[in-house]
């Protein structure tokens, strides 16, 4: 059945398309035999018109007492041009004449164009076949054919009288060769385009006879469909034909079916829904309560070093004793923001929650979480570089940026490796910019590279283990980007590791300052 829908298909197409090349054929061979057989005709009229058109324009000027020489040769010069015409004129009664035609003629020519004007007007013997078009009073227009060469001519010849009435003898000669050859040039030229034509018009039937076919096809695939038990499909054709009301008919029947088991569908759907809800909330519980205990190590240690610092600070290291505690405050502040803000943050993977934008310099919040690690940078002898502008505004939500920064600062620490250097750099680009963490240590394995962003991924697990960490740290990041729908990243070096993330720059404004000159540094 199959096969003979396909064939049907395949003859109908057939059928278009030998009605199309035959018919194409038909006006093609016409039109070629017309032109074959009439257009010389036609082109040879039109310049027997045209030569005595010339002709009556050197008449009235050699009649004209105001005219010139020069007035004759720019009449003829454009009859050259674009008839390829040439030009004599009696000059005495002696048989001597004025050739007024531009140079570009060859001498031959103009030997045997005064030759021709003699012939004619003296009845000497011709040096071609003439065949007269019109004889009148004062011309006589005619074709000659020279048989020695096989050149052809059309040629007007006679008298003009000047202005005192005296006659002057005159020939006027155009080469025919040219049109016989625009005739052959023509041709080959006509066949050109109708090839293409026929080609451009048989692409064309094709596409026709698609869109004849199509709803055929349509059909086909509807009732395929239908056997494999799927009734979503739609018949759209909008003709109100044969096959029109087949297409209605089979959508009606497809209706029927679906509606028979529709409900057991709905049935099935909701209790995968409720199902997959079920694992969601787990997740997102896991992922909480996994993101509190991670997020809130870094603080509280900060917190209980300071304090012990602060038990061995004496009473008279006054200034010291409030660097201590403002550290110590700070960080049970930032402790109380970030308990109140990670069910934010968790939510921001599922688009929950907006971001709240704002211009901050991210140098100042660079600076701020070096100053506050001081002593964790002084137990493990680590240097810490910050390079960049000495100021530098951004636009994201600085909370969450912070923790961004945080992440990769406390991950460098856990990875640092002798000699221990952190280099924080920012890097700044047309419209946004660029921070990186840098830490000497390991490289991440290549097949690890494109995984540490996934949630719990760890890279060492017995060292993750070690320093507390939970592998979440760098998920958060990528939340956070993500809601920023800024990139973010790491790559390997000679000698470490650098993970980096982007962000536009804040509008300027308008006074137009700017945060200061390039190249900053400043080591911890």
């Amino acid at each position: 059945m199959k096969t003979g829908k396909k064939r049907f298909v395949l003859s109908l197409k057939a059928r278009v398309m030998l009605v199309y090349f035959s018919a194409m054929a038909l006006v093609i061979a016409a039109f070629y035999l017309m032109n074959l057989f009439f257009w010389n005709r036609y082109y040879i009229r039109s310049s027997e018109n045209g030569m005595k058109a010339v002709y009556l324009e050197l008449a009235d000027l050699v009649k004209d007492r105001d005219s010139d020489a020069d007035d004759l040769k720019e009449v003829i010069s454009r009859a050259q041009v674009e008839r390829n015409t040439s030009f004599a004129l009696q000059g005495n009664e002696d048989w001597e004449f004025m050739v007024i035609t531009d140079q570009m003629v060859s001498q031959y020519e103009r030997e045997f164009l005064l030759t021709r004007l003699q012939e004619n007007l003296l009845n000497k013997n011709p040096s071609g076949v003439v065949t007269v078009v019109e004889a009148a009073e004062n011309y006589t227009l005619q074709r000659v054919t020279v048989p020695d060469s096989e050149r052809r001519y059309l040629e007007i010849y006679g008298y003009m009288r000047d202005a005192n009435g005296t006659q002057k003898k005159f020939i006027l000669s155009m080469p025919l060769e040219n049109i016989f050859r625009a005739y052959t040039v023509s041709n080959r030229y006509f066949i050109m385009i109708s090839l293409a034509a026929l080609l451009i018009g048989g692409i064309l039937i094709l596409i026709l006879t698609d869109r004849i076919t199509k709803p055929i096809y349509q059909l086909s695939e509807i009732s395929k469909r239908m056997s494999r038990l799927d009734f979503s499909a739609r018949y759209t054709g909008s003709k109100h034909d044969e096959i029109g009301d087949l297409g209605n008919n089979m959508n009606e029947m497809s209706s029927q079916l679906e509606r028979t088991i529709l409900q057991l569908t709905m049935a099935n759907r909701r209790l995968q829904e409720d199902i997959e809800e079920k694992e969601q909330v787990d997740e997102m519980r896991k992922d909480f309560i996994a993101n509190v205990s991670h997020e809130l190590k870094t603080p509280i240690a900060l917190i209980r070093g300071y304090a012990e610092g602060l038990k061995e600070l004496s009473p008279d290291e006054r200034e010291s004793m409030e660097y201590y505690t403002d550290v110590i405050q700070d960080e049970a502040e930032k402790m109380d923001r970030m308990v109140k803000k990670l069910t934010t943050l968790n939510q921001l993977e599922f688009g929950n929650e907006g971001l709240e934008i704002e211009a901050f310099d991210i140098m100042e919040m660079i600076r701020s979480i070096v100053s506050a690690s001081s002593r964790q940078i002084e137990e493990k002898q680590a240097e810490v570089r910050i390079e960049g502008p000495d100021s530098l505004m951004l636009s994201g939500d600085p909370f969450k940026i912070e923790e961004v920064l945080n992440n990769y600062y406390s991950n460098a620490f856990n990875h640092l490796a002798a000699p221990g250097l952190i280099r924080i750099f920012v890097e700044e680009m047309t419209a946004s910019a660029r921070i990186s963490v840098f830490n000497t240590g390991e490289p991440i394995p290549e097949e690890s590279l494109s995984k540490v962003f996934i949630k719990f991924y760890k890279v060492d697990k017995a060292r993750t283990r070690a320093y507390g960490g939970s592998g979440i740290g760098l998920s958060i990041v990528k939340a956070i980007m993500d809601a920023h729908k800024k990139e973010c990243g790491v790559y390997n070096t000679e000698n470490g590791v650098v993970f980096w993330f982007e962000l536009d720059k804040a509008e300027e404004e308008e006074d137009g300052s700017d945060h200061g000159p390039l190249g900053g540094e400043t080591t911890a």
